[in-house]
């Protein structure tokens, strides 16, 4: 009995979906906002053990191997050396607008801002203020949200004409549909209709895709433009090898 019990348990977390996961979540008193993405929830563990204690904004990305804990059962030590006994809980409470990189951890008592992303494996102990990006463990602020929009603009370009010469080392020319998450190094306003790209993907309401048609000035005229640019590049790379 108890066996079946626990494969219908495991059974459930390898098919839920992240919408799936929110509802439980929600179902148990933790507050989220709209907007809010679960993206493995079979690898995602939140703490439900004081659900009023959890509280996730609009537009959180939750990313796989996110933990969030809000206890804290290490004062169990005490008990063996002391003969008391100490609970140890406090709130946690994220923002909107943040991402979450793969295998973050949030401990208890910690409070993270609006518009902010923490990085790859990052165990938070502290509080991140707004508009900020944070890394490490114990995760540090490393620059503003500002600061490293302004870093991802100046690198995306060459990053996407490596990703084309890549392709080419393959033996094959590279096709639009390769950079279905590249397009902004030549797709805008100018021609994004001759392109079959999921844009809601990035841009999941219209508004925001509109808003970007009315700001985004593409590097490259389309698609050609880029391709004979990348095979320039190589030219020149191969008269300097």
């Amino acid at each position: 009995m108890i066996k079946r019990i626990i494969n219908k348990i495991k059974k459930y977390r390898n098919e839920r979906s992240g919408e799936d996961y929110i509802r439980y979540l929600k179902s148990k008193g933790i507050k989220i906002g709209k907007g809010t993405v679960v993206f493995d929830p079979k690898d995602i563990s939140i703490d439900i053990s004081r659900p009023e204690l959890i509280e996730i904004g609009e537009n959180v990305f939750l990313h796989k191997g996110v933990q969030i804990i809000s206890h804290d059962w290490a004062s169990y030590l005490f008990v063996k050396r002391y003969g008391d006994f100490i609970p140890a809980h406090d709130k946690v409470t994220l923002g909107s607008n943040i991402w979450l990189g793969r295998d973050v951890t949030i401990l208890k008592g910690v409070t993270i801002g609006n518009n902010v992303l923490v990085g790859f494996g990052a165990v938070v102990t502290k509080d991140i203020p707004d508009n900020s990006v944070a890394v490490g463990s114990p995760a540090k602020v490393i620059m503003t949200l500002d600061e490293y929009y302004e870093k991802r603009k100046a690198q995306y370009v060459n990053e996407t004409i490596r990703c084309a010469i890549a392709i080419f080392a393959t033996g094959r020319e590279p096709v639009a549909e390769d950079f279905y998450d590249d397009y902004p190094a030549f797709v805008d306003a100018r021609n994004y209709k001759d392109y079959n790209f999921n844009y809601s993907r990035q841009f999941p309401e219209k508004s925001q895709f509109d808003t970007w048609l009315g700001i985004h000035k593409a590097p490259f005229n389309g698609f050609d433009e880029f391709l004979t640019h990348v095979r320039m590049v190589m030219d020149t790379r191969s008269q300097t090898d």
